[in-house]
């Protein structure tokens, strides 16, 4: 393998997925539209809102409790989840997490 292909393959080899790369923070306006941001942010791994698996869990109906999600949104897990905790206050992590609480299968 030449040099120059070989720097280039490292190069992006380096560089963080999208998925990984938390959002800047959001403007704790009290107006948030968390369908939105779920789809823009959560939605990279959270396939159909949240309502199927994609490359992180299926969401609605999940058996874990609200103080987990929390943790998870805020903390993320190492090598599988970005953590958002810098990027949401406590209001917004605890509007998402009712998100995914209401979530239902769509229809049609």
């Amino acid at each position: 393998m030449s040099t120059p292909t070989l720097a280039v393959l490292l190069t992006i080899s380096a560089l963080p997925s999208r998925a990984q790369q938390p959002p800047p923070p959001a403007p704790d306006s009290g107006e948030l539209d968390v369908g939105q941001l779920f789809a823009t942010t959560c939605g990279w791994c959270h396939s159909a809102g949240g309502r199927a698996a994609g490359k992180g869990p299926q969401l609605m109906d999940t058996k874990r409790d609200d103080d987990f999600m929390r943790n998870r949104i805020k903390n993320g897990k190492e090598g599988a989840m970005p953590a958002f905790g810098a990027a949401f206050s406590d209001a917004q992590i605890d509007e998402i997490v009712k998100y995914i609480r209401a979530l239902k299968p769509t229809e049609g």
